[in-house]
C-alpha cells in the first residue's frame, strides 16, 4: 500500500514493512551508514533496518499502534530532549566529523537564505501579514546581523546532529517507548545549534515560557547560553509562511486557519522573549 509518493506500507511473511525509496542515493547511504554506526554502540532509540541489497531503498519494520510525541505533554518534551541529548552524545564514541558522507551544518546561510526568500515573496505575503510583515523581517534581520557580526565557536559538540527536530520525527511505539526516526537531513554540526532548534518547536507548545523550559531541563541553559540570542530569530514563522506559498488554494485556505492563530500568539509573546534572551545573554557576556 503507498502511503506518499516515496513511502509504501507491505505486508511480508516476516512482518510488515516500512520502506522508503530515495531519488538520491547518497541520501540513503548516509541514512543507511548511520543506522550502522549507531546499531554498533547499541544506541536505544533508533527503529533498526531491514537488511536490502537495493542501494535506494530504507526499510524497518511497521510500527502499529504509534503515533507523534505532543510538545505540549511536559513528559514527552522531556524524553525528546533525552533522546536528542543521547544522540549528541554519540560523539564521544563515534568520530561523525571526520566522515565526509556527513555534510556540515551552517545555519547562518540556511537562516539567511530564508530570510532572503522571505523578502524576495513580499507582495505575496503582505496580503495576509499585513503589517506583521514587517516585524518577522526585523527580527530575523537583528539576529543575522548579531551572527555576522559575531561568529560563535563551537560551545556544544561537535557531533551528528539529527537536522529536522519536528515533533512527528519522535515516535513512541507500541511498547510506549520514544525512537528517533527520519535521518534524512542530518549533519555534523554544534549540538547547542540542533538544541536551540528544539527548542524553538518547543516553545510554542508552552506560551514561550523559557523559564519554564530551564527549568524543567537546566542543561539547556549551560548549553545554550553563549548563542541563547539566536532565539529571538523566527524560524518557525519564516519556514511556514514560505511553505503556505507551495500550497494550492484550498490546501492553503486550510493551513492558514492554523497558522494566522499561531502567527499571532508568536508575535504577541515575542518581545518579552527577547527582553528574556537579551537579559541572559548580557549576564553571559
Amino acid at each position: 500500500m503507498q502511503i506518499k509518493n516515496n513511502i509504501w506500507k507491505q505486508e511480508t511473511s516476516n512482518g510488515t514493512l516500512f520502506i522508503k525509496k530515495y531519488e538520491n542515493v547518497s541520501v540513503a547511504e548516509k541514512v543507511k551508514s548511520i543506522h550502522k554506526q549507531l546499531d554498533s554502540i547499541k544506541f536505544p532509540y533508533v527503529i533498526p533496518l531491514v537488511k536490502s541489497k537495493e542501494k535506494d531503498l530504507v526499510i524497518q519494520l511497521w510500527q502499529n499502534n504509534s503515533y507523534s510525541a505532543d510538545f505540549s505533554n511536559a513528559d514527552q518534551r522531556k524524553q525528546s530532549y533525552k533522546i536528542l541529548k543521547a544522540l549528541h552524545d554519540t560523539g564521544n564514541v563515534i568520530d561523525w566529523k571526520s566522515q565526509v558522507i556527513f555534510p556540515r551544518q551552517h545555519l547562518y546561510q540556511k537562516w539567511n537564505a530564508r530570510y532572503e526568500r522571505f523578502l524576495i515573496n513580499e507582495k505575496e505575503l503582505i496580503p495576509y501579514l499585513q503589517h506583521t510583515y514587517y516585524d518577522i523581517t526585523l527580527f530575523a534581520s537583528r539576529v543575522l546581523k548579531q551572527m555576522r557580526r559575531k561568529r560563535h565557536k563551537v560551545n556544544g559538540k561537535l557531533t551528528l546532529l539529527h537536522g529536522d527536530v519536528v515533533h512527528h520525527n519522535f515516535l513512541i511505539c507500541e511498547d510506549k517507548k520514544m525512537k528517533l526516526i527520519d535521518f534524512d537531513l542530518a549533519v555534523v554540526g554544534d549540538s547547542a545549534e540542533e538544541m536551540i532548534l528544539w527548542m524553538h518547536r518547543v516553545l510554542p507548545t508552552m506560551d514561550y515560557d523559557l523559564k519554564k523550559l530551564f527549568k524543567e531541563i537546566p542543561y539547556l541553559h549551560q548549553l545554550c547560553l553563549p548563542k541563547i540570542n539566536y532565539l529571538q530569530y523566527p524560524n518557525e514563522l519564516l519556514r511556514e509562511w514560505l511553505y503556505v506559498l507551495q500550497l494550492g488554494k484550498y490546501e492553503r485556505d486550510a493551513f492558514l486557519d492554523y497558522l494566522m492563530p499561531f502567527t499571532e500568539k508568536a508575535l504577541r509573546h515575542w518581545p518579552d522573549l527577547i527582553i528574556e534572551t537579551e537579559k541572559l545573554h548580557s549576564n553571559y557576556q
